[in-house]
């Protein structure tokens, strides 16, 4: 009768244990902090037009052949929630004049960075897929050889993770992020915005 009690108790204890380290990781999963990085294309829109001696045959365009780079640092609270700190350094933007709409005279180059506080809300599939989506604020700086100026910033993103199960903690991350600010020039002020199309990766603790 006392070793089957005992038995009994030992069996009790051990599923208690199981389940608790259960919850345990179940919990642990959606939930901790994290950092990463990421690389990407730059993406930029400027409400500016340039009109060169009032003549319709010169016109003004942008462009960025580099790649913006973020590095990633956050808390994951639970399946649904994220607070997330972001540095982007964005790939330089060329501002052109273009004549007779083939030739492009590039007149000057503008550098980008911010630094961001963002709500990351989604959720967190059991399968380790999470669709989410990021909104927040910030500050970024801008320089070119007329213009060196900072200012206020509206994040706004959103994107597709996947946690890795071989791989506990690590995960990968696809996404488009984007931050809208106002720049001034001389008396006019012109809206402005700067984003990334990236793929990242991340590993919580």
């Amino acid at each position: 009768m006392k070793k089957l009690v005992l038995a009994t108790l030992v069996c009790s204890l051990s599923s208690t244990y199981a389940v608790a380290s259960e919850n345990t990781t179940h919990y642990n999963k959606y939930q901790g902090f994290y950092v990463g990085v990421g690389v990407g294309a730059t993406d930029f829109h400027d409400s500016r037009s340039i009109n060169v001696y009032n003549n319709d045959s010169f016109g003004y365009s942008t462009e960025s052949n580099d790649a913006s780079y973020k590095a990633i640092a956050g808390y994951q609270f639970n399946r649904i929630v994220s607070l997330e700190a972001q540095y982007t350094k964005y790939g330089d933007i060329k501002h052109n004049i273009d004549v007779l709409g083939k030739v492009k005279l590039n007149f000057a180059k503008t550098e980008h960075e911010s630094f961001t506080i963002a709500a990351n809300l989604g959720y967190t599939f059991d399968n380790g897929i999470r669709p989410f989506a990021t909104v927040g604020y910030g500050q970024i700086s801008l320089k070119d050889p007329m213009i060196k100026d900072d200012g206020d910033l509206i994040r706004l993103g959103a994107g597709l993770e996947y946690q890795i199960k071989q791989i506990p903690g690590l995960g990968i991350r696809a996404a488009y992020e984007a931050d809208f600010y106002t720049l001034e020039e001389g008396n006019k002020d012109f809206e402005q915005s700067i984003g990334s199309w990236y793929i990242g990766t991340t590993y919580k603790f």
